[in-house]
């Protein structure tokens, strides 16, 4: 026997308004990214999520706390450490907004991307360094000098080795250091007290002090050391370290020099990143803690003039729709600069990482004394 299907008349009626008012719900974009200048958007985490991430999903639909640490490669990869389980990872953020994990043997508190391989360094207490190769993450320990009696050859910019009590002293002031690559692609490792070392191969430093440094370095230390919070170099191959009191610079050719801070800024919370930003201008970011909160951005142009930059009171955790606020108010654990002019930062406060283009043109008030 076959039977009809009776609809009700309000069964019909209901299908037809649906019809009537339906709209398309906004579709997720897993690859955001700033298409202006002063805009700031969300590509990675969510202050909401306390899971450990998986390894396959969307990086915006993952957790991205970590300790710290953040890379870029050449052709815009992105690079930053999480938190999972006991244990550390390092995400490599596809290009479809899709996360990958990686294990490494090391709790890193930077990285950076030289030429096909992933520099990783910690500095808690003593001093890790290590390189992972991108193409098949094979891992390898340069320096591990993570206990005094390690044996870890170093040796002066003459290079004759420093004496037994030289490198004790060293090796205590190495919690805190910082690293960066020279342009020629050499790893620079930063002291708390601003001695900067060449990592010249397995289990081997080598002391490096260009014109000028010593100079530059004693006009900003004042005799309490450097106290690096970050180490950079430009586009245009000028490495850039920021302290606790000052900048220094060292370019490609010429003698080191230095832009010591306005006092005000001393009893303030440091500064914690520097990224270039062209034409030999250099961007500060960070210096909030949950007691101190009024952002203070600043620009430091070539000249050595300081401007602070207007981009918003504190907020708490805003993500992206809070524009460049978002920025101000972050604590970064890392900022890179990617070769579109795009500036990426990690939030290690916040579990976020942000993409923002920075506005044009861009200026400030100049900082007080």
């Amino acid at each position: 026997m076959r039977y009809t299907r009776v609809i009700p008349p309000v069964a019909l009626l209901t299908a037809t308004l649906t019809a009537c008012t339906h709209t398309t719900a906004p579709t997720f974009n897993p690859t955001p990214h700033p298409t202006h200048p002063a805009q700031a958007v969300v590509i990675a985490g969510s202050p909401e999520l306390n899971k450990d991430p998986r390894d396959g999903e969307f990086a915006l639909r993952s957790s991205a706390y970590g300790g710290g640490g953040l890379a870029v490669s050449s052709d815009g990869t992105l690079y930053y450490r999480v938190y999972h389980g006991r244990e550390g990872r390092v995400v490599r953020l596809g290009k479809d907004g899709r996360i990958q994990l990686h294990a490494v043997d090391i709790a890193a508190d930077q990285m950076f991307v030289q030429g096909n391989d992933l520099w990783l360094l910690a500095a808690k207490s003593g001093l890790a360094v290590s390189k992972v190769a991108l193409s098949d993450w094979e891992q390898s320990p340069v320096i591990e000098w993570t206990a005094q009696s390690a044996t870890v050859k170093v040796l002066g910019a003459n290079g004759v080795a420093l004496s037994k009590g030289d490198a004790r002293r060293l090796y205590r002031d190495w919690t805190g250091a910082k690293f960066f690559a020279r342009p020629d692609g050499t790893p620079i490792v930063v002291s708390r007290a601003g001695r900067m070392f060449e990592v010249t191969g397995p289990e081997v430093l080598r002391e490096w002090s260009p014109p000028g440094y010593a100079e530059a370095l004693a006009k900003v230390a004042a005799g309490k050391g450097l106290r690096p919070e970050d180490a950079v170099t430009d586009e245009d191959g000028q490495s850039i370290l920021l302290g606790r009191a000052g900048l220094l610079y060292i370019p490609r050719t010429g003698k080191a020099r230095y832009v010591r801070f306005p006092a005000s800024a001393a009893a303030l919370p440091p500064w914690s990143a520097v990224i270039g930003i062209g034409n030999g201008d250099a961007l500060l970011l960070g210096g909030t803690t949950p007691i101190r909160t009024t952002p203070r951005p600043t620009i430091v142009r070539a000249d050595g003039r300081m401007e602070r930059l207007s981009l918003g009171g504190f907020k708490w955790c805003p993500g992206g729709g809070g524009g460049l606020t978002t920025i101000a108010s972050a604590l970064p654990g890392g900022v890179v600069k990617r070769a579109d002019g795009t500036i990426v930062l990690n939030d290690r406060r916040c579990g976020q990482v942000y993409a923002f283009k920075l506005p044009e043109p861009l200026s400030g008030t100049p900082f007080g004394r």
